[in-house]
């Protein structure tokens, strides 16, 4: 088994907690919200016997707010993080698997620096200001009331906690946060926090299907066949817009895929970047 190995990753104001391992051509994996590195920790095994495995905890992320420096909570600050991850790499050029809100991190990443990512892989990415035709805008802006209301309120009451498992729950099904093995329910605690962070980010940077069909970087775009409509109906507007890619509907999947099944996802990395 490849050795996993732990790095802070200094980019100015704060130092990110990083781990990688493996050696070969890079692959930098992102977490999406209400996680950090740690999702990560089986991918990075399974990947490092053909590539090099990076993985760290976004700003803001993880089990305090140590690493939140000066910057905003936000897909730009997070995008411009990503590239300055790169150059304290060492990495002029990488691919990029990026989960659920990373996905516009990536994405808004490589419309700036196109020339620093060598492929995207996105599972469901939340671009949340992609246009998306009728009557699909109306069905996820349904469905993220249905999901976000019941969060919103209870953010608003100060029962973090609470909130973080109505979110997991309404990707998993009822009852899903409670029946996660201890170190993943403590992933989604100690981010907890982060809940009032996201709601109220810094606006995401405007997206549009002309920024993804012009976009000089292959994307490969995933998703879940049981998803919800509120990150299932984006991702396939992505796809659409980039119809060279190697999209996939993983059938009886559903948002949270990439944790449940690390080596099924990994395998699908794999073909993507390193078949």
């Amino acid at each position: 088994m490849t050795p996993t190995r732990a790095r802070p990753i200094p980019i100015g104001d704060v130092a990110l907690d990083g781990a990688e391992a493996g050696e070969g051509a890079p692959v930098i994996l992102l977490h999406g919200a209400l996680a950090d590195r740690r999702i990560w920790a089986p991918h990075l095994t399974l990947l490092a016997p053909r590539l090099r495995a990076v993985a760290y905890t976004q700003r803001h992320f993880g089990p305090g707010d140590e690493a939140a420096g000066g910057a905003p909570f936000g897909v730009a600050a997070h995008a411009r993080d990503l590239l300055a991850v790169m150059d304290a790499l060492g990495l002029p050029r990488a691919a990029v698997v990026a989960w659920s809100y990373a996905g516009h991190v990536a994405l808004h990443a490589a419309l700036a620096a196109p020339g620093r990512f060598s492929r995207l892989v996105l599972h469901e990415p939340g671009v949340r200001t992609l246009p998306l035709p009728e009557p699909e805008a109306a069905r996820v802006a349904a469905d993220a009331r249905a999901v976000f209301g019941p969060i919103v309120g209870a953010v608003a009451e100060g029962r973090l906690e609470e909130a973080a498992r109505r979110l997991i729950d309404a990707s998993g099904g009822p009852g899903h946060f409670d029946a996660l093995p201890p170190a993943r329910r403590a992933v989604y605690r100690d981010n907890a926090r982060t809940l009032p962070l996201l709601l109220a980010q810094e606006e995401p940077p405007p997206m549009s299907l002309d920024d993804l069909r012009r976009l000089p970087v292959p994307v490969d775009v995933l998703w879940g066949g049981v998803s919800r409509p509120v990150t299932r109906l984006p991702a396939m507007a992505v796809a659409a817009a980039r119809p060279g890619g190697r999209h996939e509907e993983i059938a009886g999947t559903g948002h949270l895929w990439p944790e449940e099944e690390p080596r099924a996802f990994a395998d699908a990395i794999l073909a993507r970047i390193a078949g």
